[in-house]
C-alpha cells in the first residue's frame, strides 16, 4: 500500500474513533509497526494528530489529553507495580484517600479491591465507580458528582470541587498527565486541574504516583508546584537534573 493511502486510512480511523493503536493499525493495513510509527510521526509533524506511547489520538482545542480508553492500553504492568508499591508502603486499613481519574489510580483502586482493604475512597472517576458495581468490597466509596467529561470518564467542574471541600482525607494519590521541572504538576484540562488541586488542598499527605514518561512531556494548566508533594513514586530512575531538583525541594522519591 502506498504511503499516501496509509495516511488517508489512518486519518479516517482517527476521525471515526478519536484514537488508534499502532498494533491494531499494523494488522489492519498489513504492514510493520515501525511503518505505522513513521506514518504517525509524519502526520504529527503536519499537526493532524498527537502521538502517544503505542498509538495516537486527536487532541481537542481545550483538552490535549489522551482518551482514557487509549491510556488504559499502555504501561499496564508498570501501573500495577506502582499500585502495589503504593499499597505496600503507604496505604493502611481505615485510611481515607482521594484518587484522581487517571488510569494509574484506577490500577490502585483495583489492587485495593483485590486485597480486600478496608479504606474509604473519594473519587471523581467513573471507571473507579464501576469497579464496585458487581462485587462485594470492604471499601467505602464516596462518589463526587459534577459535569461528566467523556475523554477521561470523570466528573469535574464547580460541583466537584465544592463537594471536595467538605472532606479531609488522610492521603491523596495524584497521577496527572505531566510533571514539569520548573512549574510542577501540569494538566491537559483546566477543570481536571482544579479537581486535583482541591484533592491536594483537602488531604494531609500528597503522593504523586506516575510512570517515567510523565516527566518529559508538556501541558497547558498548572495544578501546583512540586513543593506541595510529599512523595513521588515512579517506575524508572529519573535523569540527574530531576534528582537534583527533588533534593532541593526535599521531596523523597521511590522507585518500584
Amino acid at each position: 500500500m502506498l504511503k499516501i493511502d496509509r495516511h488517508k486510512l489512518l486519518e479516517e480511523e482517527l476521525r471515526t474513533y478519536g484514537s488508534i493503536l499502532i498494533s491494531t493499525m499494523s494488522q489492519k493495513l498489513d504492514c510493520s509497526e515501525e511503518t505505522i510509527r513513521r506514518d504517525l510521526k509524519e502526520l504529527e509533524a503536519q499537526n493532524k494528530l498527537k502521538r502517544i506511547h503505542g498509538g495516537a489520538f486527536l487532541p481537542e482545542a481545550d483538552d490535549k489529553g489522551a482518551p482514557v480508553q487509549l491510556r488504559e492500553t499502555f504501561f499496564s504492568e508498570e501501573k500495577k507495580k506502582l499500585a502495589a508499591y503504593a499499597i505496600d508502603h503507604f496505604i493502611h486499613n481505615n485510611d481515607t484517600i482521594f484518587l484522581d481519574c487517571s488510569t494509574t489510580c484506577l490500577a490502585l483502586a483495583k489492587e485495593i479491591v483485590q486485597r480486600n482493604l478496608s479504606v474509604t475512597i473519594i473519587t471523581n472517576s467513573l471507571r473507579i465507580f464501576d469497579l464496585f458495581s458487581n462485587q462485594f468490597s470492604k471499601v467505602k466509596l464516596i462518589a463526587l458528582g459534577g459535569t461528566f467529561r467523556q475523554r477521561s470518564n470523570s466528573f469535574s467542574g464547580y460541583q466537584t470541587t465544592s463537594a471536595i471541600s467538605y472532606y479531609l482525607a488522610d492521603k491523596c494519590f495524584i497521577s496527572n498527565p505531566v510533571v514539569d521541572l520548573d512549574h510542577g504538576l501540569l494538566d491537559n484540562n483546566m477543570n481536571e486541574s482544579q479537581v486535583r488541586k482541591a484533592y491536594i488542598s483537602q488531604s494531609r499527605e500528597h503522593y504523586l504516583i506516575a510512570d517515567h514518561t510523565k516527566f518529559s512531556d508538556s501541558a497547558d494548566y498548572i495544578i501546583t508546584g512540586l513543593d506541595s508533594i510529599n512523595m513521588i513514586i515512579t517506575d524508572k530512575c529519573l535523569p540527574d537534573i530531576w534528582n537534583e531538583k527533588l533534593q532541593q525541594c526535599s521531596i523523597p522519591i521511590r522507585y518500584c
